[in-house]
């Protein structure tokens, strides 16, 4: 039953990765915009939106498959800290409703980076003999 658990935990944590990669890839133009906004130091270029999506899909895919899971949650951990920064400034809204949707992202963003911390501090025990 541990591995049926583990291994659905780690499809539906590694969706919204591959979901948001793929997207990134598609819409390289819109976020290279965004991230240069947010961060004058960094060029317009496509490439770094394509290069983040490429990692969050092939992180996000090999974490659902159970393949050197710690590492994929590590990496998409790290992904997640861009993501929320640029993707995500609350602290920027001016308007309520819009402060209350970017925190309400960077929250889930806090929730999926804790989920990701708990899927690499796991110490992947054998299953136990059901009852």
């Amino acid at each position: 039953m541990r591995t049926l658990i583990r291994t659905a935990s780690r499809f539906l944590l590694a969706g919204i990765f591959i979901y948001s990669g793929y997207g990134m890839i598609n819409h390289t133009e819109r976020y290279a915009k965004q991230a240069s906004a947010a961060l004058p130091m960094l060029p317009e270029n496509p490439m770094l939106p394509k290069v983040l999506g490429a990692t969050m899909m092939g992180a996000g895919s090999t974490l659902a498959l159970g393949i050197l899971p710690k590492t994929s949650a590590r990496l998409l951990a790290l992904t997640l800290i861009p993501n929320t920064y640029i993707g995500h400034p609350f602290w920027k809204a001016e308007k309520p409703e819009d402060r209350r949707s970017q925190l309400i992202q960077a929250l889930k963003n806090a929730g999926l980076f804790g989920g990701l911390l708990y899927v690499t501090a796991d110490k992947r025990t054998k299953p136990q003999p059901e009852d």
